[in-house]
């Protein structure tokens, strides 16, 4: 079973205002265009399928395991707290060791189903690195200003890459 979001973060690293401030809009008719952008943005940066490969803000993740057993994996670096807990209706703490920063090992679970709750990200979007919030501005305006796609096989703007590839979590 895959991960999934929990607790999704508390604010937006990009707030409307921000966005017409990059895009140069005044006026609110371009209000829901702006926001499509701006989550375009963030579903593509942040997150288990993100191109970060990392959370942005503060969130929960949870995955449920079944069987003995066995070692974990987080999906993402800087988590900041973990829980495990039994599943099934007897409920109670699994116990586990972490190891390496990047997963748990469980010690003995008895076949039962757990519930591992992470939570990770930089923090509140004062924590975020500039060269991540600035990145996600531009991809704003970028997919504002090419509502129709672009046809020259571009993609992203090479700036907004360059500005996120010291922060990317390659997954091998």
């Amino acid at each position: 079973m895959s991960w999934v979001l929990v607790t999704p973060p508390a604010g937006q690293l990009i707030e409307l205002n921000e966005a017409k401030q990059q895009c140069r809009v005044d006026g609110d008719d371009e209000n829901p265009v702006l926001q499509r952008a701006i989550d375009a943005a963030m579903s593509w940066l942040d997150g288990y399928r993100g191109v970060l490969g990392r959370c942005i803000l503060t969130q929960s993740w949870r995955r449920t395991i079944h069987g003995g057993a066995g070692t974990v994996r987080f999906p993402f670096p800087d988590v900041s707290s973990i829980s495990a807990e039994f599943a099934d209706e007897a409920g109670g703490d699994a116990t586990y060791v972490v190891r390496d920063t990047d997963r748990i090992e469980f010690r003995s679970v008895q076949g039962r189903p757990v519930n591992v709750t992470i939570t990770a990200g930089f923090g509140n979007v004062s924590d975020v690195p500039p060269a991540i919030k600035q990145a996600a501005l531009m991809l704003v305006d970028f997919y504002y200003n090419n509502r129709g796609g672009v046809s020259d096989g571009r993609g992203v703007p090479p700036e907004v890459d360059a500005m996120i590839s010291p922060f990317r979590v390659w997954r091998v």
